[in-house]
């Protein structure tokens, strides 16, 4: 318990958040099979550990006709939730990736863009670790409505989605290698 006291004195509620999930936070609710996620959950992962802290924008790489794009959640402490695009396999994939899992099936979203608003139901996969708002034409169809986009925040019914917030500035620009590898 006076961890927990500790914790309230510190002065940065992002901080001070920290603190607390350190204390409280289910370690067994965090991925520990790696062999039970997908690949894109592990170059998702990759891609995240290149990353310099500071940075919250998009961050785009391609392998031959694979393309990945992340951007991980502003105002939230590590490791923090990721929003990602890809081409995998010919096919545009939206995704949030969690790093703590939700126990349900499905999720209402609403992603609000810039004066944008779209409602949807997001599928839940991947032993709750992975949000998916789509794969192949649904995916290309929300994508469309969104580039134009600086910013995404998400309204949902789960706690661990609502309010999230992602820098997307220049995504038009960035996504045409995605758009190319994919073929829209």
């Amino acid at each position: 318990m006076e961890q927990a006291h500790q914790c309230g004195q510190e002065s940065s509620r992002l901080d001070r958040l920290g603190c607390y999930d350190s204390l409280f936070l289910d370690e067994q609710s965090t991925p520990s099979d790696s062999a039970e996620l997908p690949p894109l959950w592990h170059a998702v992962v990759s891609q995240e550990e290149k990353r310099n802290p500071d940075d919250f924008g998009l961050i785009v790489s391609a392998e031959g006709s694979q393309v990945l794009m992340t951007v991980p959640a502003r105002g939230t402490t590590p490791p923090r939730p990721v929003l990602v695009l890809a081409c995998e396999k010919l096919i545009t994939r939206f995704q949030v990736h969690l790093p703590n899992a939700l126990d349900t099936p499905r999720v209402s979203l609403r992603v609000v863009a810039d004066g944008r608003d779209v409602s949807q139901q997001w599928r839940v996969r991947d032993d709750g670790h992975v949000v998916s708002g789509g794969r192949g034409l649904p995916a290309i169809e929300t994508l469309r409505q969104l580039l134009s986009a600086n910013e995404l925040v998400l309204s949902s019914d789960a706690g661990a989605l609502d309010g999230l917030r992602f820098d997307v500035s220049g995504l038009r620009q960035q996504i045409q290698p995605l758009r190319s590898a994919c073929r829209w």
